[in-house]
C-alpha cells in the first residue's frame, strides 16, 4: 500500500493551485434570534430567505483561478423554517467502518469547490488538505488518470462530506473505508464490475474539459431525494449519460455526467424544488381576548366565505395559510398575494376585541420587551389610580458591579389595585399581570404599548486638549472659536468677552467642523490631546469612564493602645483610595425633538509630592468641572477656562561659587519662567434611536481606528470630526 506522502510527490506542480479553491471553515452554528412580538409585525419575506444556496451548473470551472471558482455558502441567519419532506431509506457512499475508526477531522464543516484533477490528486486534496486526516491508497490507486471534478452545494457536514466524496469514488470503482483511525482508499473489484463501459471515455487528461464528466453534489429543500431521481430518471433514461446517486438520510443526489447534462439536470431540480410557500409573506399576529386556534378558524371561515382560498392544515398548501401556535398564542399568517395578506390582517384585528356577551374579570399577561417592568407598571398606575403606590414610588435603583442580588428579591412580584383593575410586576420574567375586564384592558393596551419602546442612546464624543497659552493665546477658548472661521457661534455662558482679566469657566456651543482648530493647534504644537473617550448611554442612565489611577491618602492617624515589641506605640492609620487621571462622567436625557439635555462631570487630576505639610500623602492637582448643557443632535459644546499656571526656577552658574551666600550672586544666574495652560473639552453628541444607527457609528469607529493604527499621521483628521459624515 502507498502511503500519503508518496501519493503526494507525485501530484504535478500546477495542482497546487487547487487548493486555493478550498475553504475548510470551523464549527458554525445557527440560533435564532429572540423572537418579536406585539400585536401585528411587519411580513418576512420568504421568497430569498428560504431559496437554497446558489447551485453550480454542469459549466466548466476547471479553467477558473482559484479565486473566481464558485462558491456556496449563504447566510441563512433570517430564514422561516419550514417543515421538511420525510426522508426514509438509505442510499450509497457508505464509508465502511464504525465511527470509532474514523480519524477526527481538522474542522467540522467544509465548502469546498474541486477542479478537474487525476483521482491521486483529488484524494490527496480532499483527505489530506481539506479534511486534514491520515489516509493510504491500495495498489493501482496512485497509477490512476481519471479526472476527478466535485463542487459541493453549501456547507456541510465533514463526515456528511466523506460520505459524499466516497460515493462519488464508487464510479469509478473505489471504495473508501476507515480503519484504525485511517482512511483507506482501494479498489473494489464489485464496484469495478457495475462501472458503465463508455461515458464518452474515461475522463484522460487529453480529453477536453466538455467532454469530461463532472460530479456534482446537490442538496434538496423541499423534494425527497428519492422522488427526485424518479422524475430525472424519466428525464434521462439513459443512465450512460447521467448517473444519479442518492443519500436519502442526507435528501442529497449526486449526479456525474457530463458538463451539458448537468446542466439539464440542475435546471430541473431548480424548478422543482421549491417549498410550498416560497416567495410568499409571513406575518405574525399575537392575539390578546382570543385563543390562537379558535382565532384561527374563525378567520379562516371568513376568508373561505369571502371567497379566498385559505386553510389551518399546512398539508392543503392554500394561497392563504394561517398556522397557531399554542405554545405562545401566536398565529403566523403566509400567503402569495398582498391582497389576501391584508384581508387576514383585517379579519384579525376586528375579531381580536372584547367579547360583547360579558364582562367579566379575566387575567392577561403583558411581555414587556423593551423597557423595565416596574417603571412602567409605575406610569399605568398613575393613570389608573392617580398615583404611585408606596411600593413603587422609588425608582428601583441600579445595583453596584459586584454586589450580591438575591434571586428572591428579583422573583420578589409587586403590584396595586384598584376599581380600574390590578397589576402585579413579576421581575424576574420582566411581565406585567393584569387583572380585569375586557375592557379596562383594552383601555390601557394602547399606553403599554405606546411605553414599551426601546430607549434611545447617545452616543458622546469627547475631547480632551490641554492648551498651551501664549501672548497670541490670551485664552484657549477664544482663541479656539475665532479659529472655526465660519462656524455658527450659538451661545456663551459665562463672560462674553474673554479678553484679559476675565475669569471662570467658559463654555461655546458650535455646530460647525472644529477640525480645523484643532489641526492648527495640533501642528503649532499648542495642543496636547489627553484622551478622546466615546462612550454611549441610554436615555436616563449614567457613563462614567476612568483612565488613571487609584492614589492611596492617608485619612486618619491615632495612637493605639498596646506597645510594639520594641516598646514603641502602635500607629493606627485610615486610608481612602482617591480616583486619579481622566475622569468623566455623563447623563444624557433625549427628547422628542432629538435634543439632548447632558449633566457633566469632567475632572483631569494628577497625585504629586507634598511640599506643604508633612503628611505622607500625596497632594491632588486637581481641574475639574461640572455643568449642565442642552445640545442639538451632532452639535458640539466647548467647555474651557480650566486655566493653570506653572512657575519654574531655574539657576545656572559656576560650582560651589554660586552656593556662597550674599556673593554667589555674582557668579549664578536666576531664570523665572512661567507655563499656562488651560483645559478645554469638547463634547459632541449623537442621538442613536435604532440598531442600524448604532451599527453604523461602530464601522465608522472601527475604521478610523483602523486607519489611524496603519499610519499615525492620520491622527489629526481622526480628532474632531462628524461621525454623520
Amino acid at each position: 500500500m502507498t502511503n500519503n506522502q508518496n501519493d503526494f510527490r507525485r501530484m504535478p506542480a500546477w495542482a497546487f493551485w487547487a487548493i486555493g479553491a478550498l475553504s475548510v471553515t470551523g464549527c458554525a452554528t445557527g440560533s435564532d434570534g429572540p423572537r418579536e412580538s406585539g400585536s401585528l409585525l411587519t411580513g418576512t419575506r420568504i421568497g430569498d430567505a428560504v431559496s437554497r444556496s446558489e447551485r453550480s451548473t454542469g459549466s466548466s470551472d476547471a479553467s477558473l483561478a482559484p479565486s473566481q471558482q464558485p462558491t456556496a455558502t449563504q447566510d441563512r441567519s433570517n430564514e422561516i423554517t419550514v417543515p421538511s419532506v420525510a426522508r426514509t431509506g438509505e442510499g450509497g457512499g457508505e464509508v465502511l467502518g464504525g465511527p470509532e475508526d474514523r480519524p477526527v477531522p481538522e474542522s467540522q464543516t467544509v465548502d469546498a469547490v474541486v477542479p478537474a484533477l487525476a483521482i491521486p490528486q483529488f484524494i490527496d486534496v480532499v483527505f489530506g488538505n481539506m479534511l486534514g486526516v491520515p489516509y493510504v491508497t491500495g495498489p493501482g490507486v496512485a497509477a490512476r488518470t481519471e479526472l476527478v471534478q466535485l463542487r459541493s452545494s453549501g456547507r456541510m457536514n465533514s463526515d456528511d462530506f466523506v460520505e459524499l466524496v466516497s460515493l462519488s469514488l464508487e464510479s469509478y470503482g473505489l471504495r473508501v473505508f476507515a480503519e484504525d483511525g485511517v482512511y483507506q482508499i482501494v479498489t473494489d473489484e464489485s464496484l469495478a464490475a457495475k462501472m458503465p463501459r463508455f461515458i464518452k471515455s474515461r475522463s484522460r487528461a487529453d480529453i477536453p474539459e466538455e467532454l469530461r464528466p463532472v460530479v456534482q453534489f446537490v442538496e434538496l429543500d423541499a423534494v425527497a431525494a428519492n422522488e427526485m431521481e424518479s422524475i430525472l430518471r424519466q428525464a434521462f433514461p439513459d443512465k450512460q449519460a447521467l448517473k444519479i446517486e442518492t443519500n436519502s438520510r442526507l435528501n442529497v443526489l449526486t449526479l456525474t455526467g457530463l458538463p451539458k447534462d448537468l446542466d439539464a439536470a440542475i435546471a430541473i431540480i431548480d424548478q422543482l424544488d421549491e417549498l410550498a410557500y416560497a416567495g410568499s409573506t409571513a406575518e405574525r399576529f399575537s392575539p390578546v381576548f382570543w385563543s390562537a386556534t379558535q382565532l384561527a378558524q374563525e378567520v379562516t371561515s371568513l376568508l373561505e366565505a369571502e371567497g379566498w382560498q385559505a386553510s389551518t392544515n399546512k398539508a392543503q398548501q392554500k394561497p392563504i395559510l394561517i398556522m397557531p401556535v399554542e405554545y405562545s398564542n401566536d398565529l403566523f399568517v403566509f400567503s402569495r398575494s398582498p391582497a389576501g395578506l391584508a384581508r387576514a390582517r383585517f379579519w384579525l384585528s376586528e375579531l381580536d376585541r372584547p367579547t360583547r356577551r360579558g364582562n367579566e374579570p379575566q387575567v392577561y399577561v403583558y411581555d414587556v420587551e423593551n423597557v423595565d417592568a416596574e417603571l412602567l407598571s409605575q406610569v399605568v398606575a398613575r393613570v389608573m389610580t392617580g398615583q404611585v403606590p408606596a411600593s413603587q414610588a422609588q425608582m428601583p435603583e441600579t445595583p453596584s458591579p459586584g454586589a450580591d442580588i438575591s434571586r428572591a428579591t428579583l422573583s420578589q412580584p409587586t403590584g396595586i389595585s384598584s376599581a380600574n383593575g390590578s397589576i402585579v410586576v413579576n421581575r424576574l420574567s420582566n411581565q406585567i399581570v393584569f387583572t380585569g375586564t375586557p375592557t379596562q384592558y383594552e383601555a390601557i393596551q394602547p399606553l403599554l404599548r405606546r411605553m414599551d419602546r426601546p430607549p434611545a442612546e447617545v452616543m458622546i464624543e469627547v475631547t480632551i486638549a490641554e492648551i498651551t497659552l501664549t501672548d497670541d493665546t490670551q485664552f484657549g477658548v477664544e482663541f479656539f472659536i475665532n479659529n472655526l472661521g465660519g462656524n455658527d457661534l450659538q451661545a456663551v455662558i459665562g463672560n462674553e468677552g474673554l479678553g484679559l482679566g476675565s475669569v471662570g469657566t467658559s463654555i461655546g456651543v458650535v455646530t460647525g467642523n472644529v477640525e480645523a482648530a484643532l489641526n492648527f493647534f495640533a501642528k503649532n504644537n499648542l495642543v496636547n490631546v489627553l484622551s478622546t473617550p466615546r462612550l454611549t448611554a441610554r436615555s436616563g442612565g449614567t457613563a462614567q469612564i476612568q483612565v488613571g489611577q487609584d492614589v492611596p491618602i492617608i485619612t486618619s492617624q491615632r495612637a493605639t493602645d498596646t506597645q510594639s515589641t520594641n516598646n514603641g506605640t502602635d500607629i493606627l492609620q485610615s486610608v481612602d483610595y482617591r480616583s486619579t487621571g481622566i475622569l468623566l462622567s455623563i447623563e444624557p436625557i433625549v427628547f422628542g425633538n432629538n435634543r439632548v439635555d447632558l449633566a457633566i462631570t469632567q475632572e483631569v487630576s494628577t497625585a504629586v509630592q507634598t511640599t506643604t505639610s508633612q503628611i505622607a500623602s500625596p497632594t491632588i492637582s486637581n481641574r475639574s468641572v461640572t455643568t449642565q448643557l442642552s445640545l442639538e443632535d451632532g452639535a458640539t459644546a466647548i467647555l474651557g477656562g480650566l486655566i493653570q499656571e506653572t512657575t519654574t526656577r531655574d539657576e545656572t552658574g559656576a560650582p560651589i561659587l554660586k552656593d556662597i551666600p550674599w556673593v554667589g550672586n555674582l557668579f549664578r544666574n536666576t531664570t523665572l519662567s512661567k507655563n499656562r495652560t488651560e483645559l478645554i473639552v469638547l463634547i459632541t453628541a449623537y442621538v442613536v434611536r435604532d440598531g442600524n444607527e448604532k451599527r453604523a457609528f461602530t464601522d465608522e469607529l472601527v475604521g478610523r481606528f483602523n486607519l489611524t493604527t496603519s499610519n499615525p499621521g492620520n491622527m489629526d483628521t481622526y480628532l474632531g470630526t462628524d461621525l454623520r459624515q
